[in-house]
Formats: structure tokens, sequence, C-alpha cells
């Protein structure tokens, strides 16, 4: 038996393992292949690249709340004013051997100013600010406790008012400026 060797061009394609057409073809197929593989690793980063922004949104957006809930006076000392002092006792004589007297009281905050009216010839009476009490505290001891009221900007009436009494008896008038603190003492007008 004898062998026949192909011709030159036979031998040639035979050799690359597929005639020049279907190497094209071949080619072509691989480089889709390629291309699909690309996109498809670009879009797992893509989708990765979210996740992770996601997730550090959502960790951003959280501790923002904790900072928040933990701190809740941190913005309102900045829009603010602070006002103390002290309600004075109301003692008229007082004998100096004897310890001097403590009269309880509240201390209330009006929103406004002190105004005058007359309600006879030569007889004037001061009106109040109107509308609801902005703060009040009550001082159980002239001696040793301070009012402190924490308070927003504007003009303000603090008035003491003691226990026994119904009315106010002692007065006085503040301005409050954001971030500032005042000493405002209600004198004593019993004596």
């Amino acid at each position: 038996m004898g062998l026949i060797a192909p011709p030159e061009a036979d031998r040639t394609a035979g050799a690359a393992g597929a005639p020049p057409d279907a190497r094209a073809l071949i080619e072509e197929a691989r480089a889709h292949a390629r291309r699909r593989r690309l996109k498809l690793a670009a879009a797992l980063a893509v989708a990765v690249v979210l996740a992770v922004a996601g997730m550090l949104i959502a960790r951003a957006v959280t501790g923002t709340r904790a900072v928040v809930q933990a701190r809740p006076h941190a913005g309102a000392a900045a829009v603010t004013g602070i006002v103390t002092g002290h309600l004075a006792a109301c003692y008229g004589v007082w004998m100096p051997n004897q310890p001097p007297p403590v009269t309880p009281g509240t201390v209330v905050v009006l929103r406004g100013i002190l105004t005058w009216k007359q309600v006879g010839p030569g007889t004037w009476q001061i009106v109040y600010p109107k509308g609801p009490v902005v703060a009040e505290e009550h001082i159980s001891n002239n001696y040793t406790q301070t009012f402190r009221f924490a308070l927003p900007p504007g003009h303000y009436v603090l008035a003491g008012r003691y226990d026994e009494g119904t009315g106010f008896y002692t007065s006085s008038e503040v301005t409050v400026t954001a971030g500032r603190a005042v000493r405002e003492d209600l004198r004593n007008v019993c004596k």
C-alpha cells in the first residue's frame, strides 16, 4: 500500500486545523467571547463598587444619628443664651439674732417687655406681657439656690412670685443674646 501526499495548499490548511475562512470565524468567536467576559467583569466590578458605596453611606447616616442622639444639647447651646440669678427672700423687719427667713417661690419667664397703664389720675399699674409662660423654676431656698434658664435670643421679663401670695411681687427685664450668659437677681421688694 502506498500513501498519496496531498497538494501543498491542502497541507498548509491542514496544519492550522481549518480552512482560511474557518480560521477567521474562530478568531471572531474568540474575540466575541473575550468581549463578553470583559463586559461581565466590568459589570461585577461596578456592582461591587455600588455595594461598598451603599454600605459606607448607610454607616455614615447611622453614625450621624448616633452622634446627634448622644449630644442633643450641642446645637441648642449655640442658639440660646443663659439667664441666672437669685430670688431674694421676702422679709420686712429681720431680727439680727435669728437666721434670715427663707421664702420659697417661683420664677417665671415671659416673652416681651413690661409696660405701664394709667388706672386713675396719677396712678399707674405695671402690665406683664401676655402669652404663655416660656419657662419656670421653683426656688425652695433663697440663699443657696439660683434659677437658670436657657432661652432663645429676645426680650424677656423675669417675674418672682412667693408661695404665700398669688401675684408677682418682683420682676426684671432682661435681653438674651445667643451664646451669652446674663446674671439678673430679683430684688427683695418686701423691705
